[in-house]
């Protein structure tokens, strides 16, 4: 199990959200984003639409209790994990125990906000101690 910790400002956390959801999506992984609420799954449904010109990624936002959709990647807001979905994306913190569950995990380390850069330290932590292969991706870098 890999962790990408990936090194962004808060301004750009969403559009590196799409570069790596585009990433696995191309090594034909089943990704799953997972988000606070609804109004920011919408926003990262008109994000994965909008931040690229080249690129087309079919997804859909998941409703809880609802039969997944068939897309490859799928936006959701609960914590539990989509059944044949390989890479999780966090746009929120996750525990290690939760990310345990996908072969490949993105946390993206904030780094213009102290409270998540000291967060993403302890989970890096835990990822380590749990076995996990921890990958930090520097500020700039795609990884």
């Amino acid at each position: 199990m890999t962790i990408y910790f990936v090194e962004t400002a808060v301004s750009e956390q969403r559009v590196l959200l799409c570069r790596w959801t585009e990433r696995f999506y191309m090594k034909k992984k089943r990704v799953q984003v997972l988000v606070d609420s609804r109004a920011e799954a919408q926003q990262v449904d008109q994000l994965l639409w909008s931040f690229s010109q080249s690129s087309f990624i079919p997804h859909a936002v998941a409703n809880p209790g609802e039969v997944p959709p068939a897309e490859p990647v799928l936006i959701t807001v609960a914590k539990s994990r989509i059944e044949g979905f390989e890479a999780l994306i966090c746009d929120i913190p996750v525990g290690v125990e939760f990310m345990s569950e996908f072969d490949f995990a993105v946390h993206f380390i904030l780094r213009d906000d102290p409270e998540r850069t000291a967060q993403s330290r302890v989970l890096w932590q835990k990822a380590r101690e749990s076995g996990m292969t921890p990958v930090h991706v520097p500020y700039g870098k795609e990884g």
